[in-house]
């Protein structure tokens, strides 16, 4: 068990010796994100298509901190703490929470990484290799800062 350890502690060095070189064109500010677009999978039972559902986060806020620190905000105010980090080469974005409510823990995984500015996050399902991670129901994820 100790080696993926290691693994996570070579990540996170090899992330911040790259991250020294990074432009500040990135929403590693700690800024304030919303969901403006959520799209599903799995449609609800008797639909065919996929499905739009970005109402469902209607309240929440996202604040990608410095450190890869996700602090999210829920709509009655209370929060929870994520970890974020992106990779192969700012190819990927992968998302981590401890016991994730059903609604985040559609986010949990790794996604590809279609636009990444300092004002608007595009990521899509499946992740790098092509096939659909069905761990998560969602095929896109979009956010836009505010």
């Amino acid at each position: 068990m100790q080696k993926p350890f290691y693994s996570f502690l070579l990540f996170f060095a090899a992330l911040l010796i790259v991250g020294c070189g990074k432009s500040t064109d990135t929403p590693e500010s700690a800024d304030v994100w919303t969901v403006t677009k959520f799209i599903d999978l799995a449609p609800p039972t008797g639909q065919v298509d996929q499905n739009e559902d970005t109402h469902r986060f209607n309240g929440y806020s996202f604040e990608f901190d410095n450190g890869n620190l996700l602090t999210v905000r829920y709509p009655d105010g209370t929060t929870r703490e994520a970890k974020w980090a992106l990779l192969n080469n700012d190819t990927v974005l992968a998302f981590s929470m401890e016991n994730p409510p059903v609604l985040l823990e559609e986010l949990v995984g790794s996604w590809t990484v279609e636009t990444y500015t300092a004002t608007q996050i595009k990521l899509v399902n499946p992740a790098p290799g092509g096939t659909a991670d069905f761990s998560k129901q969602a095929v896109r994820i979009e956010f836009q800062k505010n």
